[in-house]
């Protein structure tokens, strides 16, 4: 939807807001939702071909309203934490601090420890 309303639907059980413009689901739960659970309502909504993540904001920018989890959907060229390391070899010249930095550097590291 690319009015900024979201398609308000009930996936496994959970109430859910779909941003479909954003990439954005509000996962409505009881505070005992588990990541199989998210892991399964991600799959149904956009496929398990789809990577999504949360964002953990900084203590001052939290704000708690209600017991909502929010899944961000990644696109194809987005960056994503290479945790089975597929592209170990891949350098990026981006920021030394970003997360994808950390990451092709630890991936980096460990090939040349196991050579």
């Amino acid at each position: 939807m690319m009015d900024g309303v979201p398609r308000q639907m009930t996936v496994l059980g959970f109430e859910c807001d779909l941003y479909e413009d954003l990439g954005h689901l509000i996962v409505a739960h009881d505070g005992s939702i588990t990541w199989e659970q998210l892991q399964a309502i991600k799959n149904e909504v956009w496929g398990r071909g789809a990577r999504a993540i949360e964002v953990y904001p900084r203590a001052g920018d939290v704000v708690n309203t209600g017991q909502w989890r929010h899944l961000w959907r990644l696109g194809e060229a987005d960056f994503a934490p290479d945790l089975l390391g597929h592209e170990a070899g891949r350098f990026a010249g981006i920021c030394a601090d970003s997360l994808e930095q950390r990451s092709y550097r630890a991936w980096f590291a460990a090939e040349r420890a196991f050579r």
